[in-house]
C-alpha cells in the first residue's frame, strides 16, 4: 500500500489545502482567489494550470504525458504484480493501440442506442423516488435514481449481469478516488481504494471468461473480439480495460448527474428552461459540465523539459490541471460564475478532458446525466439543503447524497 504524504506538505503538491472541507463545498472560490496569481502556479511538484489556453495546451502537448507511472500511476493506483497499467496511465505507441480497440466497441452510435431503454428506466426510477418522497417527506437522488440509473445503462452497454451491480456501485465510490494524490487520503481510503481496484479486476475475469464461452451483444464481447490490424488485446490488457471502463463507467455518470440537478436545483429559471428546451438537451449538458465539472484534476507528467504557459517544466515535474479553474477562465467564457444553459460559445469545456486521454465513458456520462435531467424536471422538486455532501474526493467530485421534496408533476 502506497504511504500517505504528512498534510504539512501539501501545499507543496497543490497550491490550496485539499483537506479543506470549504474547498470540498466549493472550489470555485478558491480557484477565483489563485486565479489572481496566474495560469499557471509552480509548486514544490512542479506546476499547477488554471487558465483555459493553458490547460487544453497541456492536454495536447506530447512532452507532457503518463509517463513510466513513478509520478502518477505508481503513487496514485499502485499495479499489482503481473498487471498491466490501465490504458488511461499510458503513453502512445500502446495507448494508441489500445485505445483504438476500445473506441471501435465503443462507438457514438452503441451509446445512443441506449437511449430509449435510458428513459424508461429514469421514468421509473424517478416516480418511485417520488413514491418515496411523499412517503417520508424526503428522498436522496443519489441513491434512489443517478446510482441505479448508471448501473442499469453501464449494464445494458457492457454486460454486467444484476448480481455484480451492487457490489460495482459499493466500489465507485473508492474507486473514484484511484485520480487523488495518494496524500490526501487516509490509510482507510487508501485500502479502500486499492479493495474496489481489485473487486474491479475480479468482476472483470469473470465476466471475461464467461464472454469467451459465449460471446453477448454487448461491449465486452465486442473487446474480447475486437481486432487492430490483425493484433487483439491481451489478457492483462483486457483485464486493465474492462476494469477501467468499471470505474469510469460508474463514477464519471452519478457525479456528473448529481451536480448537474444540484445546480438545476438551485437556478430553477434554467431548470424551465431546459424542460421547455428538451431539442438542446446535449448542450445543456455542456454548459452544466462547464458550469460545475464532475472532473476536477488530472494530471501530466513531463517526460522532457517544456514549459506551459511560459513556466519552464523540468523532467519529472507533476503537471496538475485544475479543469473546474479552466472551465470558469472569465478569459474565455463571460460571466464564467454565471449558469446560462443558452448560452452562446464555439469554446469546448474541458469537464471531461481533451486529446488521446479523453474520458472513454464520456459519452455515457453524457447521454444518461440528460436523460436523468429529463425525467427530473418534469417533477416540482425543492432542496432539503442548500449544501448537500460531497465525496470529499479532489479528482472526480461527486455529490455522496442529494436530499430533496419532490411534489407534482409540472403541467405539460
Amino acid at each position: 500500500m502506497t504511504d500517505t504524504m504528512p498534510a504539512a506538505e501539501a501545499p507543496q503538491v497543490l497550491p490550496y489545502d485539499p483537506f479543506d472541507p470549504a474547498f470540498h463545498s466549493n472550489p470555485y472560490s478558491t480557484y477565483e482567489r489563485l486565479r489572481e496569481q496566474g495560469a499557471v502556479i509552480p509548486t514544490g511538484a512542479g506546476v499547477a494550470v488554471l487558465g483555459y489556453h493553458e490547460v487544453n495546451s497541456v492536454l495536447r502537448n506530447p512532452k507532457l504525458g503518463r509517463g513510466d507511472g513513478a509520478g502518477v500511476q505508481d503513487t496514485l493506483i499502485p499495479t499489482p504484480e503481473g498487471l498491466e497499467r490501465a490504458v488511461m496511465f499510458m503513453d502512445p505507441p500502446d495507448h494508441t493501440r489500445i485505445r483504438k480497440l476500445v473506441n471501435k466497441a465503443f462507438t457514438p452510435r452503441a451509446v445512443e442506442q441506449l437511449r430509449p431503454a435510458a428513459a424508461l428506466l429514469a421514468d421509473e426510477l424517478m416516480a418511485e423516488a417520488a413514491r418515496i418522497s411523499a412517503a417520508e417527506g424526503q428522498v436522496d437522488l443519489t441513491s434512489t435514481v443517478f446510482r441505479p440509473l448508471g448501473a442499469g445503462v453501464l449494464n445494458i452497454l457492457v454486460g454486467v449481469p444484476k448480481k455484480y451491480l451492487a457490489q460495482c456501485i459499493e466500489y465507485a465510490n473508492d474507486a473514484g478516488r484511484g485520480l487523488d494524490p495518494a496524500y490526501t487520503l487516509s490509510p482507510d481510503a487508501l485500502a479502500n481504494r486499492l479493495a474496489a481496484r481489485d473487486g474491479y479486476v475480479e468482476i472483470a475475469q469473470e465476466l471475461l471468461a464467461e464472454r469467451r464461452k459465449q460471446p453477448l451483444e454487448d461491449l465486452m464481447s465486442e473487446l474480447v473480439l475486437a481486432e487492430e490490424e490483425g493484433e487483439r488485446l491481451t489478457e492483462t490488457e483486457l483485464l486493465t480495460t474492462v476494469a477501467n471502463i468499471f470505474l469510469a463507467g460508474f463514477s464519471a455518470p452519478q457525479a456528473l448527474m448529481g451536480l448537474s440537478a444540484l445546480a438545476l436545483l438551485r437556478h430553477p429559471d434554467q431548470a424551465a428552461w431546459y424542460r421547455e428546451h428538451p431539442e438542446h438537451g446535449a448542450a445543456s449538458i455542456e454548459e452544466l459540465m462547464r458550469y460545475d465539472s464532475a472532473v476536477q484534476l488530472i494530471n501530466r507528467t513531463a517526460l522532457e523539459d517544456t514549459e506551459v504557459g511560459g513556466v519552464k517544466v523540468k523532467t519529472g515535474d507533476e503537471v496538475f490541471m485544475l479543469l473546474g479553474a479552466a472551465n470558469r477562465d472569465p478569459k474565455v467564457y463571460p460571466d464564467a460564475d454565471k449558469l446560462d444553459l443558452a448560452r452562446s460559445t464555439t469554446v469546448r469545456q474541458l469537464g471531461f478532458g481533451h486529446g488521446i486521454h479523453f474520458c472513454v465513458a464520456a459519452p455515457i456520462a453524457k447521454l444518461v446525466a440528460e436523460i436523468a435531467l429529463n425525467a427530473l424536471v418534469q417533477y416540482e422538486v425543492e432542496l432539503v439543503t442548500e449544501q448537500p455532501p460531497t465525496n470529499g474526493a479532489l479528482a472526480i467530485r461527486s455529490l455522496a447524497s442529494l436530499p430533496v421534496r419532490i411534489g407534482a408533476r409540472v403541467a405539460a
